[in-house]
């Protein structure tokens, strides 16, 4: 039997990536999440659940006494404006829970790869490189966990992978103050509500449904040729935030105007695309649902479970 440990299991790329593990044949996987940003609900009932947070060290002492093959380190204090509002909060589940949990799994003789999962917001304007100068806590705590990583990986061999995702968006994800814009939108737009939109809604984003988000990463995880780098999971493709808010209103029969709004101090970015060559060469990884398609099973999905989930 081969056991894994998915932290932040109960969101929407935990729980979707529960999900593909649990259906593997002689696969026992544990789940760790607070509850924070995810739903309990949404674990597979073949999982077994540990109710906590990453950052208590005595639980996470518990938690890791068994001998893990694989670890998903998904857990993270969500997103942007969450970590302008409550830096604290962030420091203590991103950069210290992301410590501990390095340390920790220096103990496992078992485990053969412990993936972290960062984010595109650590990269700049289209082909700039990392971005200059990190304007939220989030995107400063996802980068320590990066280098955190690195150092136990070099210095302690342990068996450390990262990937980087672009603003993924799925089944799985509620709407919220703190959540990705298209769940919102959706959950807007379906109740004949305006879409607001940020400055001009002239900024780019490469919105990756969640079914590619879990493929890229297993594929990563898994495969023997990637290497000490970093890994981007998308589609290549950019899609302005207007056009995404008319594709929506679209697809629901949403007849609300758009309605735009300041933009947010620290959104500075204006172009984001991934470059998942890396991940097509060394791991196989290639996205196989489009925007459209995306958007259409995430509304009727929505339209079935409601705001309220399941």
């Amino acid at each position: 039997m081969k056991r894994i440990l998915v932290t932040g299991g109960a969101g929407a790329i935990g729980s979707n990536l529960v999900a593909a593990l649990s259906r593997e044949q002689g696969a026992s996987v544990t789940v760790l999440d607070n509850g924070s940003s995810g739903r309990f609900a949404s674990v597979p009932k073949s999982a077994r659940l540990v109710r906590g947070d990453v950052a208590d060290e005595k639980l996470l002492g518990k938690v890791l006494r068994e001998p893990f093959a694989e670890i998903y380190h998904l857990a993270a204090f969500f997103a942007n404006q969450n970590s302008c509002d409550h830096p604290l909060d962030d420091f203590r589940t991103n950069a210290l829970g992301t410590a501990l949990l390095l340390e920790g799994a220096l103990r496992l003789k078992s485990l053969k790869v412990l993936l972290f999962a960062s984010t595109s917001s650590l990269k700049g304007d289209l082909d700039a490189g990392l971005a200059e100068g990190f304007s939220t806590p989030y995107m400063t705590s996802k980068f320590v966990g990066e280098l955190y990583g690195r150092y136990f990986r070099r210095v302690h061999r342990l068996p450390f992978k990262t990937v980087r995702y672009y603003n993924c968006y799925g089944p799985g994800e509620f709407p919220g103050r703190y959540r990705n814009v298209i769940i919102n939108f959706i959950d807007l737009a379906l109740r004949g509500k305006s879409l607001p939109i940020t400055g001009e809604g002239k900024e780019t984003r490469d919105f990756t449904f969640v079914d590619d988000i879990v493929s890229g990463t297993l594929a990563v995880a898994r495969s023997k040729k990637t290497k000490d780098l970093v890994y981007e999971i998308g589609t290549g493709k950019e899609t302005r935030i207007v056009d995404l808010a008319r594709a929506i209103n679209r697809l629901t029969g949403n007849a609300a105007p758009l309605r735009f709004v300041a933009q947010r101090s620290w959104d500075k970015t204006l172009r984001r695309r991934a470059d998942f060559s890396l991940a097509r060469r060394h791991a196989g990884y290639r996205p196989t649902v489009d925007l459209e398609a995306g958007l259409k099973r995430t509304i009727e999905w929505y339209k079935k479970v409601g705001r309220t989930g399941p």
